[in-house]
Order: C-alpha cells, then sequence, then structure tokens
C-alpha cells in the first residue's frame, strides 16, 4: 500500500483519532467514524474495522502484542509459514526492512482470498521490543486499495511506542 498515490476523484483522507493501549506507551490512528474493538482484556489485542455497509469485505487495523522467543526475522518466518497455511491463496507480494515507530522493523505485504472468495490485501509493520513483538496489521479488499491505500499508509504512519516502559502490559 505504500506504493499507492492519490489520484484525481478519490475521497480524501478522512479525519483521524487517536487509540492507545498498554497505559498510553503505544498509539496509532484510526478514522474517527471506525468501529473501536479491544479484542483481548488485557490489551494484546487492538483493533478498528470499518463500519459495515455492505456486504463486503470490511477494511480493518489490528495492533498486536506477543511475547517472542528469539530473532525478529525467525518469529516472522513463522508467521509467514503459519499464514500461508491457513490462509486460501495466500501469496507474499513483499517483504523489506522497515521503520516501525521509531525503530527497525520489518513491512511485510501479502494477499489471500476470503471464505466468500474475495481478495484482500494485507500490510503489516512489526518490530520487536524487549522481548515483545508488535505487529500493526492492514486488512483491505484488494479492489478498495486504490481507494483506501492512503487512509491505510496514514494509519501506519501514525504508530507511536514510547520508549519509557514501552510495552509490558
Amino acid at each position: 500500500m505504500t506504493d499507492v498515490h492519490r489520484g484525481a476523484g478519490q475521497d480524501p483522507t478522512p479525519r483521524l483519532t487517536t487509540m492507545s493501549t498498554r497505559g498510553g506507551s503505544v498509539s496509532f490512528a484510526v478514522p474517527e467514524h471506525w468501529d473501536a474493538i479491544e479484542l483481548s482484556p488485557d490489551g494484546d489485542v487492538v483493533a478498528a474495522v470499518e463500519p459495515d455497509d455492505s456486504d463486503r469485505f470490511r477494511t480493518n487495523v489490528v495492533l498486536t502484542f506477543a511475547e517472542v522467543q528469539g530473532s525478529l526475522a525467525d518469529w516472522q518466518r513463522t508467521t509467514q509459514q503459519r499464514e500461508s497455511q491457513e490462509l486460501d491463496g495466500y501469496l507474499l507480494l513483499d517483504h523489506e526492512h522497515a521503520t516501525v515507530g521509531g525503530r527497525a522493523g520489518l513491512r511485510r505485504l501479502t494477499t489471500h482470498s476470503t471464505p466468500a472468495h474475495e481478495s484482500v490485501t494485507t500490510e503489516s509493520w512489526t518490530t520487536l521490543v524487549d522481548g515483545t513483538g508488535v505487529t500493526l496489521t492492514t486488512r483491505v479488499g484488494t479492489l478498495r486499495l486504490g481507494q483506501l491505500g492512503p487512509v491505510l499508509d496514514a494509519v501506519a504512519a501514525s504508530l507511536v511506542m514510547r520508549t519509557d516502559g514501552l510495552v509490558p502490559a
């Protein structure tokens, strides 16, 4: 999605609002009209999903935390293997080193099919902080990538991780 550029006739980027977790030490912005969800009581998974206005795939953003043994590269290799086994039509499109929330990390771009046979494009930004893996993942119906790419790029760019007492819950 980082290569998608806004063109004529596209909607402007919507107003964003900040979501935070881990006592405010980690935050990111999402469109203010999206539904915010805390999927786990300990704050290990925080998400936002666009409003449900049709039968199409709902674009979403998910921030996860996981205890990681080993290196970032090893953890991501394991994650990629698991996703390739679990997701129909999984295809790795791009993988590169990137800055994630001001830290060294990895960016991964993939696609897969939903049970309804809709193509979904996923972009993930991952880093390790003192043995805790932090991943921000965006998912969008592939046919809507041109429309929502700039919004999702803004979400990814907004990830902030404070350096003091960053990740522990």
